[in-house]
C-alpha cells in the first residue's frame, strides 16, 4: 500500500510533483492532464498496468496522485484532500 507519486498542476502546467521512486509515470500523467477536465470540479481514478492515478479536481487545480494497486482509494482520496488543503493554505489569495 504505496503512494508513489503526487502532483499538482493548473490544466497541463504542474506547479509542483514529488517522487522517490523512478519510471514512465512522469510521461503518463502529462497525459493524463490531458484528458482531465479542469473546468468542474471532480474526482476520478485511471488504472495503468499495475497502478493507479487518483485525483481531484477543485476550481480548475488539479491534485493527482499515483499508487499502487493494493492501496484502498479512501487512503489516496484523503491524501489528496489533505494537500489540496495545505494546497490552499500556502497559496490562496485573500481578496
Amino acid at each position: 500500500m504505496t503512494i508513489v507519486y503526487a502532483l499538482v498542476a493548473r490544466q497541463r502546467a504542474v506547479l509542483a510533483e514529488h517522487t522517490t521512486s523512478s519510471g514512465n509515470f512522469l510521461t503518463v500523467t502529462r497525459v493524463l492532464l490531458a484528458k482531465i477536465d479542469s473546468s468542474s470540479d471532480s474526482k476520478m481514478s485511471y488504472v495503468y498496468d499495475s497502478h493507479i492515478f487518483h485525483y481531484v479536481v477543485d476550481s480548475g487545480i488539479i491534485f493527482l496522485c499515483m499508487a499502487t494497486e493494493d492501496t484502498k482509494r479512501r487512503v489516496t482520496f484523503d491524501f489528496l484532500e489533505e494537500i489540496k488543503a495545505l494546497w490552499r493554505q500556502s497559496y490562496s489569495t485573500v481578496e
